[in-house]
């Protein structure tokens, strides 16, 4: 979509214009106007003492439906209309980012394409006209909707296209021309390291696993580790899943996507941030060689886990890419997975659950996740859920005894980070994915949280 910002005086009038208004409900009111002249839509933002950053997203993102719908491909937007509520670079920004994120579509393997014509430009017009200030956010805006719409199609792509393989293959063309080092280790370094959990959940699998290693050129200073687990086909193992609903489990590897996403973000704004990015990825099939419930895995820390139920094997890869990732002794580790059923079940599509061992990085977490619009949720990590994973054959169980999934699940993960101060879950099963494909969750937020070490 080409963007742009100009002064209304020197912004010619596009077929469909819209403008906020504050009110008290949130509707789309169409002004009455002549075929001959451009219709103007205003939509309604609610109580002008709660519309947030959020709200503007979602205001131009149904902008852009509405002009879809109506099969145009340009359309303007009056900035004078938010009355200054926001500060005009974060207007500006988060309404770029509401009209492109909108405007995304996978439809790649589709012989006949949508007949809906895409957006192809939007006007942002204001009487004042931009500064280089507001430029500058609406570029930076862009980036990272490039980020997460290379996020998006890693996540859409069906299994049998996004192997462990391809997905190392796709991140280090990504690196290459991005100006990241990546490295993949396969099967026999994975062997070498001991990392029992990937090399466990792995083993059903005809594809092999790989462990992917992206970092920025950032030279100084203790780097933010994100690690995103990867299980690109989720079947359950031998624990197998119930067949509704099942082809969703392509979208396991949702949070490799998003750290994977975030580094290219990371790379093209150039933040002079140290980031390393940690993707193990496998996929969890029940084939003759397939990890059995009942079987014990030794870890890369040396640590052991009876493997109780063979679908909760998310934990069990980002175990050792935890442990993997103490050797960088972070100043900050965060971990994203599509992990718990019992996240989605509490928090829907809202949100996701975050959990943490340091109130810094958490507070950080939440103030990323309100400005960038992907909000998280503290959950509690109380010393006496740990009774409830403690094993009796191995040092700990990969299920709960009884309740509390999406704690204990966290609980199991806090193990293998037990050496690094500051340390984050982030549990997406609920914000991964809607109907209409991946969502790209986790990208802006860990933009956002980069930025907020500078």
């Amino acid at each position: 979509m080409k963007i742009s910002f100009k002064p209304a005086k020197a912004a010619p009038k596009a077929p469909l214009a819209i403008a906020a208004r504050f009110s008290d409900e949130s509707r789309l009111e169409l002004t009455p106007t002549s075929k001959a002249a451009p219709v103007t839509f205003f939509i309604g933002l609610g109580k002008r003492e709660k519309c947030a950053l959020q709200k503007i997203r979602l205001f131009a993102a149904k902008a852009v439906d509405q002009a879809k719908s109506m099969k145009l491909s340009r359309l303007r937007i009056d900035v004078d209309s938010f009355e200054e509520h926001f500060p005009g670079t974060d207007l500006a920004a988060a309404l770029v980012e509401g009209a492109e994120l909108a405007s995304y579509r996978f439809d790649r393997y589709k012989s006949k394409k949508s007949p809906e014509p895409p957006v192809e430009e939007l006007e942002l017009v204001s009487n004042a006209g931009p500064t280089p200030a507001i430029r500058r956010a609406m570029d930076e805006a862009e980036t990272v909707c490039e980020g997460v719409f290379f996020t998006r199609d890693l996540a859409n792509e069906p299994a049998n296209v996004m192997t462990p393989d391809r997905l190392a293959k796709s991140a280090a063309a990504m690196a290459k021309k991005n100006g990241l080092t990546c490295r993949v280790l396969g099967l026999a370094e994975i062997k070498r390291l001991k990392m029992g959990g990937i090399l466990g959940v792995s083993q059903g699998s005809a594809n092999e696993p790989r462990f992917i290693i992206l970092e920025n050129k950032v030279k100084t200073g203790k780097p933010i580790v994100l690690v995103g687990k990867g299980i690109t086909f989720d079947t359950g193992g031998i624990s197998i899943k119930p067949s509704n609903d099942m082809d969703k489990m392509k979208f396991d590897m949702c949070g490799a996507a998003a750290v994977i996403g975030a580094m290219k973000v990371v790379a093209d704004l150039k933040l002079p941030v140290k980031v390393v990015g940690l993707v193990p990825t496998c996929e969890n099939m029940p084939g003759g060689r397939a990890q059995r419930p009942g079987d014990i895995v030794r870890f890369l820390n040396g640590k052991t886990a009876e493997v109780l139920n063979t679908d909760a094997e998310g934990r069990l890869i980002l175990a050792d890419a935890l442990a993997y990732a103490e050797r960088y002794k972070p100043k900050a580790l965060v971990d994203i997975a599509t992990l718990t059923g019992a996240c989605a079940a509490t928090f829907g599509d809202k949100c996701s659950g975050l959990m943490g061992t340091d109130a810094d990085l958490v507070h950080r977490m939440k103030e990323a996740g309100e400005k960038s619009g992907e909000r998280v949720w503290e959950l509690p990590l109380w010393d006496e859920y740990n009774d409830l994973i403690r094993g009796n054959f191995a040092d700990i169980q990969n299920i709960s005894k009884k309740m509390a999934g999406t704690i204990t699940a966290a609980m199991f993960l806090k193990e293998f980070a037990e050496h690094t101060p500051s340390w984050a879950h982030l549990d997406i099963a609920g914000t991964a994915w809607t109907d209409k494909g991946a969502t790209g969750v986790g990208v802006r937020l860990f933009v956002e949280l980069v930025k907020s070490y500078l």
